[in-house]
């Protein structure tokens, strides 16, 4: 009998998303949730916005009344209901309002400096053994038996001093 309780406040949640995307007029949107965070990203005039809340944003902020993502959920989909009566009422548009939501869009060529980079530290095949390697090689020598140096691999090489 009691089955449906734990998904009804996750269906009514769903529904006042559904709800708000509609007034708002957003056609192309995405939400998910887990334990501790939740976002919401929809596209508005070929833009993508991401909207994100989580338990410890809201504890930073002095809210712990949040138990779960659902809360935090709702508690997004509540801001939106708020910009959707402020855009309701005229006062502004939409735009202004998302505007600090633009994800960053993906870059198709590789910026001048990073070409520069990769041309300009390309390498070029083996490279000489640094001096902190040879001093390793040593320390290990020394500390090593006449039987295990025979066995080992590491060639000792000995500085002039």
């Amino acid at each position: 009998m009691f089955k449906w309780v734990p998904h009804k406040e996750q269906y009514i949640c769903e529904r006042r998303l559904k709800k708000v995307m509609k007034r708002l007029k957003i056609e192309v949107y995405n939400y998910n949730w887990d334990r501790s965070s939740c976002f919401i990203e929809f596209q508005h005039q070929e833009n993508k916005y991401r909207m994100e809340h989580s338990l410890q944003r809201a504890k930073e902020k002095g809210l712990v009344m949040l138990r779960n993502g659902l809360d935090c959920l709702n508690e997004l989909i509540k801001s939106l209901e708020h910009l959707c009566e402020i855009v309701d009422r005229g006062t502004y548009k939409l735009d202004t309002w998302i505007a600090s939501m633009k994800l960053p869009s993906p870059v198709e060529e590789t910026p001048e400096y990073m070409e520069e980079v990769q041309i300009r530290y390309k390498s070029s095949g083996k490279q000489p053994r640094s001096q902190y390697h040879r001093d390793e090689e040593l320390d290990y020598a020394r500390d090593s038996s006449l039987g295990d140096l025979e066995k080992s691999e590491v060639i000792p090489r000995y500085r002039s001093e």
